[in-house]
């Protein structure tokens, strides 16, 4: 099995939309990404268009990428990302909500903002909350995308606003765990979600503030059960910083992010199970 490690790296507190609009939890990744080099884990950072067009978040990033410390994915957040109207930068809709039109400008648009800033075209993606759909799919066909990691097996969006007057997220309920192709050659590598424990209670290889190493432990077992060949494991950027996220929201928190972190390394390393980048296990898998 695989350990797929991934950041979803935007802007600070994005749940919140009347913060101005800034990335500096991005200038906090050095703590996290020395980790994942300590314990030879190379992460797959999803990042927004704000992250690709700050200098200093594509200083930090092109450093890990370039000395092949890490991959850049794409990460569509559609309130950041141009063409953008007056009235959106006030919403969180989902990409799936978004017109034909505008969403093929939006995701050209961080498409060729990442490929500029970071000398490289993306070739791994998420979905802004986790809103992907078919068409997105074709056009990460279209674009030179290989690999997706938006759907969360066994969750609806439905009920979560997005746009106003919008019909909300989409719903991943009955979809597979199991990395699958979407469409023609685009892998799904979905986010791992098992029933596990006691209760058998859906869980997600996160971080939460009630999160225990045997939380971590039981995911990891179910995925092994069901013979998944990846485990993909999440977290926001903005959850590697104190006061940046409402789930990570002082020292404390934090401590407990990384004493989870090293919790998850140390299980991983125990059952056998190798880091890899999104792209580099989709390429593989499809070999």
């Amino acid at each position: 099995m695989h350990l797929i490690v991934t950041v979803d790296t935007e802007a600070d507190d994005q749940w919140n939309q009347h913060v101005p609009l800034s990335v500096e939890n991005v200038y906090a990744l050095p703590r996290f990404q020395a980790l994942c080099e300590k314990h030879g884990v190379v992460p797959t950072y999803f990042v927004t268009y704000e992250v690709a067009n700050d200098p200093r978040a594509v200083a930090l990033l092109k450093g890990w990428q370039d000395a092949g410390k890490a991959e850049i994915g794409a990460h569509l957040h559609p309130w950041t990302t141009p063409p953008l109207a007056a009235e959106e930068t006030n919403t969180r809709g989902f990409p799936s909500e978004l017109p034909d039109e505008t969403l093929r400008a939006k995701l050209s648009a961080l498409t060729e903002k990442i490929q500029l800033s970071f000398g490289k075209r993306p070739t791994s993606y998420r979905a802004g909350r986790w809103g992907f759909d078919e068409r997105q799919a074709r056009l990460l066909k279209e674009l030179g995308y290989i690999v997706d990691s938006s759907v969360t097996p066994g969750i609806s969006w439905k009920k979560t606003r997005g746009l106003p007057g919008g019909e909300g997220g989409p719903d991943f309920s009955d979809e597979l765990v199991e990395p699958h192709i979407v469409s023609e050659d685009v892998l799904e590598v979905p986010m791992t979600i098992m029933r596990s424990g006691f209760l058998r209670r859906l869980r997600w290889l996160r971080i939460f503030e009630k999160t225990t190493k045997r939380d971590l432990s039981n995911v990891l077992r179910a995925a092994g059960r069901a013979e998944l060949p990846a485990a993909v494991f999440m977290i926001h950027s903005s959850e590697l910083v104190a006061g940046k996220s409402p789930y990570v929201k002082d020292e404390a928190s934090l401590a407990h992010v990384y004493e989870r972190l090293e919790d998850l390394f140390a299980l991983c390393k125990e059952r056998g199970i190798i880091g890899s980048t999104l792209t580099s296990f989709a390429r593989e898998l499809h070999v």
